[in-house]
């Protein structure tokens, strides 16, 4: 049985990569007249037009573009009860939830797998903030150094946007952060500590292609915390690299922890992010849905 895809396009993900794939696209969707592909033209119209996805009769919805365009459709289609599958055609500059699918960076490969019938059930997790926000995401959140970050990303375009534009950035406000003290607790079990930052993880990867927890798996109902404690700016930028590698967790200022609820408070005016997308400030509660997602994946 065919399906009836709706592709829905972040022009501005991956510097313009996504929307240089449009005409691509439009050839390989001419022979299904029940496919509809939508290029976004602001915030929230991915996920609008994923809430709307089974209503009008698409039982996929294909979201082409990075982190932030999945996130959209993430949030579109459980708030619409979740009546299509979510595919994915990793054009952005972060792909992490990508990554932790083992999805395939070639976009003729990776539009076979998101048009194609093998699916599989992940988890996405469920945010509150301080202001009483709430937001599903699928990769990682986080509160601290990693959400200060994200904020200051949020207006980068063009090469700044992609890793180079990342890690010049982390330089740059990793000059005059403050590390924060916090209050974790997780699954009922609290604690409190100094942190650079805390990452609450669904899969293994953030921040375009770190490796924040190495040990995540996106459909074992379990949130993966990691927890960055109370380090030197000379120590983070020893670490970067082992970020990447997921080396990091051997070090004695980093902690590892899991459970399916995760709440956090502490310092005022520590900023949150969700898949790189900066969500408000502290307090925040997280948590986790426990194969919630139809996803395409490699068969």
């Amino acid at each position: 049985m065919s399906l009836a895809p709706l592709v829905l396009v972040n022009p501005a993900a991956g510097g313009g990569r996504a929307l240089r794939s449009v005409a691509w696209l439009r050839e390989r969707l001419a022979a299904r007249p029940e496919a509809r592909l939508e290029i976004t033209r602001r915030p929230g119209d991915a996920e609008a037009l994923a809430a709307d996805a089974g209503r009008r009769g698409h039982d996929r919805v294909i979201a082409v573009g990075g982190d932030g365009t999945v996130q959209e459709v993430v949030n579109g289609l459980l708030a619409g009860g979740a009546g299509a599958g979510m595919g994915i055609v990793p054009l952005g500059s972060g792909n992490d939830l990508a990554r932790s699918l083992g999805l395939p960076t070639e976009t003729a490969s990776a539009w076979r797998i998101a048009i194609g019938h093998a699916t599989r059930r992940i988890d996405a997790a469920r945010a509150r903030n301080g202001s009483g926000a709430e937001r599903w995401f699928a990769s990682a959140g986080g509160i601290g150094f990693d959400a200060q970050v994200a904020a200051a990303m949020a207006d980068r375009s063009g090469w700044q946007a992609g890793r180079a534009g990342y890690v010049l950035t982390t330089l740059a406000e990793l000059r005059r952060f403050d590390n924060r003290h916090v209050r974790l607790t997780i699954d009922g079990a609290s604690e409190t500590a100094d942190v650079l930052f805390v990452a609450i993880a669904n899969g293994a990867f953030y921040g375009g292609g770190m490796r924040i927890a190495p040990g995540a798996s996106v459909d074992d109902g379990l949130l993966d915390v990691c927890v960055v404690g109370d380090i030197s700016r000379l120590t983070v930028l020893r670490q970067l690299r082992n970020l990447y590698r997921g080396t990091h967790v051997a070090h004695p200022a980093v902690s590892m922890r899991s459970g399916t609820s995760v709440e956090a408070d502490g310092d005022r005016g520590t900023r949150i992010h969700l898949d790189g997308e900066p969500f408000g400030q502290l307090p925040i509660k997280v948590t986790i849905g426990h194969r919630v997602l139809e996803v395409a994946s490699p068969a």
